[in-house]
């Protein structure tokens, strides 16, 4: 097992290194203005942060289900009040959700937070505690 995590420290510093070496050689070999790879660099850098922060908190869910860490009631949905007040307050916050989206029924709570889960690019976790805020 510490063989496992060590392994997996050595694969993110080399991902890391190899962005950091990626970012500066696009840098000086870039043929635009410093305007320009200035925004194409914060572009870039925003890119691979989000993507970053994404690869870990899949390896922390991972970690979490293979330790058994989270009962079972940290991942269910449980829906009090009124579903409406919810889907009004995920709309206007969302543009993006849809009816089909946002669609749900006793029982189906697995394939909501599915559905949220795709459309909002955020981890099941995350559209818990969005939901759990949002009733509250």
């Amino acid at each position: 097992m510490n063989n496992m995590n060590n392994n997996n420290g050595k694969i993110l510093m080399a991902t890391l290194a190899g962005i950091g070496a990626g970012i500066a050689a696009g840098v000086l070999l870039s043929p635009k203005n410093g305007q320009a790879n200035r925004d194409d660099l914060k572009r870039t850098l925003n890119k691979a942060g989000d993507d970053l922060n994404k690869t870990i908190k899949n390896w922390t869910e991972s970690i979490k289900s293979k330790s058994g860490k989270s009962s079972a009631q940290d991942d269910q949905l449980v829906m009090h009040g009124s579903w409406e007040d919810v889907k009004r307050q995920l709309r206007q916050n969302y543009d993006e959700l849809t009816d089909e989206d946002l669609s749900y029924q006793q029982g189906s709570e697995n394939e909501l937070l599915s559905r949220l889960q795709t459309r909002l690019n955020k981890t099941k976790d995350e559209v818990l505690k969005l939901l759990s805020d949002l009733r509250s």
